[in-house]
């Protein structure tokens, strides 16, 4: 989906929660990540799940047999929390609030983990710290938080950790600062991989819709013509194609009307090219204001046009069409420093379709017969 350029011109990220200054602009990007968000997630879930089943192979070298059901009721209430937030990731609610679902389980995965050592000895510490820190590092890289979510929850984690062995345990003030300091720099290292890799992707994004724009740009341009912006040959044969399906499925009559433009070399020679792109666009600005947006105004090239007219009703409700766009010829042209053109005016060939046979090809090549029918007739008429 294109994305103004304006818009894209105008971003910019806040400095610590790497949100778009543009709201607009911020929820185009919520929008374009989460479909890749929700498999991401659903990965890293089983993954976290499972990792917290591991911890129970400690569990016989450490956990005596009465405390051995409450640190498995904690550990299968994490679990559950996880396949829980797995089971959300299905639904629409996700879109909204897959941070908070994600920061609770980041969360609570820390805080179960400790919860489980607070009922082994103190010597279990050493080996159930190493998976904290892991949980810290699966926070940060493999979650799904987003950077400035993560470090929240990391933060938490430390002052939980603080605030459970140095106030609710002997463990000695000097062990928990080196646990700190192990834990303070997963925080760091992790931190500062999030921030990369999530600055990396914002970044990237622009770059996809700045590249999608300029596609849509070139696209644009090779199926307009450049003087008068019009659709050119080959958009209009699609168009045409799109009309014989429709009107052959819904029993409707379109038509096709070859426009030629009668004294319109004389104009060329007399006042040169750049005076007749001058009068081209005057009369492509004309035409298209006497068409309904339905339709399709066309430059076939030099000096010829072609509508499309979708679900005319009749023939003779493609001849008044043809009547409307000759109309558009009577006003004089004005130039500056010029005098008026008056003389201009216009040959038109109607193919009324569909017909057995019909192809888009075809239906130009019958307006384009019948134009020339229209001005070898408009020849013969007396002055």
């Amino acid at each position: 989906m294109p994305i103004s350029q304006n818009l894209l011109w105008s971003a910019s990220l806040r400095k610590w929660t790497l949100n778009f200054e543009n709201e607009r602009l911020e929820a185009l990007y919520q929008l374009h990540a989460i479909s890749s968000l929700r498999r991401h997630s659903r990965l890293a879930l089983v993954v976290g799940a499972v990792m917290t089943m591991l911890y129970g192979l400690l569990d016989p070298l450490f956990v005596k047999p009465e405390a051995f059901v409450h640190v498995w009721y904690i550990r299968t209430m994490t679990v559950m929390l996880f396949f829980a937030v797995f089971w959300l990731s299905f639904y629409r609610h996700f879109l909204k609030y897959n941070q908070l679902f994600l920061a609770v389980v980041s969360l609570f995965g820390g805080i179960g983990l400790l919860a489980q050592v607070s009922y082994m000895p103190v010597a279990a510490i050493n080996f159930y710290y190493t998976g904290l820190v892991v949980m810290v590092f699966w926070t940060y890289t493999f979650s799904g938080l987003r950077f400035f979510n993560s470090t929240l929850v990391g933060i938490v984690l430390l002052i939980v950790f603080n605030a459970m062995f140095l106030l609710f345990s002997a463990l000695p003030t000097l062990q928990v600062l080196i646990y700190d300091v192990f834990l303070l720099s997963a925080n760091i290292v992790g931190g500062f991989a999030s921030y990369v890799a999530e600055k990396q992707s914002r970044e990237l994004f622009l770059r996809e819709k700045d590249l999608d724009n300029e596609r849509q740009r070139q696209q644009e341009r090779a199926l307009h013509d450049r003087l008068t912006g019009l659709p050119n040959r080959e958009l209009l044969l699609d168009r045409i194609e799109q009309a014989i399906n429709f009107s052959a499925r819904n029993d409707q009559l379109c038509a096709g009307l070859f426009i030629d433009l009668d004294k319109f070399k004389p104009i060329n020679d007399t006042y040169g090219h750049l005076i007749g792109d001058i009068v081209l666009k005057e009369v492509a600005t004309r035409l298209k204001y006497t068409v309904r947006e339905a339709d399709t105004l066309a430059r076939l090239g030099g000096d010829e046009f072609f509508v499309l007219a979708r679900d005319i009703g009749s023939p003779e409700a493609a001849g008044i069409l043809a009547e409307k766009l000759k109309r558009q010829f009577l006003a004089p042209i004005i130039l500056d420093g010029l005098p008026p053109i008056r003389d201009l005016s216009a040959s038109i060939g109607i193919c009324v379709f569909p017909y057995r046979d019909v192809s888009a090809v075809d239906v130009i090549r019958r307006a384009d017969h019948a134009m020339y029918d229209a001005k070898r007739e408009s020849r013969r008429e007396p002055a």
